[in-house]
């Protein structure tokens, strides 16, 4: 039986981890990497996995997205940003969030101005990424834009990788396009 999510940023001994947890939205064979877990849409629940992801986050949830418009991860990540101890950084491509479905959503959701930039990369185009960095440690990743149609109608992937250094370089990326961003 699994049991509840155990803070991402903790240490696990004697129970699951989190990415055997996320095991529940997708059965692995027993000799699978130990440090990741792959989904592929529409026949894996990306969004729940992702959902859970961000649920259980206990410090940090940044998040680098082209498409946006998954109400469901849009609560998870409101919950978040209510959380005192939990900062949520969300950078968006400025031609998607401009979008009648994104545009709603981020009216919905009311999110803070300084935990959110819109915008083009440094190079003036699309910020493309579909990338999410959680307590430092996990790393979600992968051709999934966060919309219904690329969850539930087409064939995307989704990585999730428990690794701090590939975390720390993606993080180092997201906050350099968040700040171009902010200060452009």
């Amino acid at each position: 039986m699994l049991q509840p999510l155990p803070p991402l940023g903790s240490q696990t001994s004697g129970h699951i981890t989190a990415l055997e947890y996320l095991s529940k939205y997708k059965r692995v064979a027993a000799n699978y990497p130990s440090n990741l877990r792959t989904f592929y849409s529409p026949v894996d629940d990306v969004a729940g996995a992702l959902a859970e992801l961000i649920d259980g986050a206990a410090h940090s949830v940044v998040v680098a997205m082209f498409g946006f418009n998954d109400a469901r991860l849009a609560d998870s990540l409101r919950h978040k940003l209510v959380a005192e101890n939990v900062f949520v950084q969300l950078t968006l491509d400025k031609s998607q969030a401009g979008g009648a479905h994104e545009k709603a959503l981020l009216e919905r959701e009311d999110y803070p101005a300084s935990s959110i930039a819109i915008g083009h990369s440094e190079h003036g185009r699309i910020m493309h990424m579909k990338l999410c960095i959680v307590d430092g440690r996990y790393t979600a990743t992968g051709s999934t834009n966060w919309s219904t149609a690329a969850e539930t109608l087409q064939d995307n992937h989704l990585v999730i990788i428990d690794d701090p250094v590939v975390a720390a370089e993606a993080r180092s990326r997201v906050d350099a396009i968040h700040a171009n961003i902010l200060n452009g």
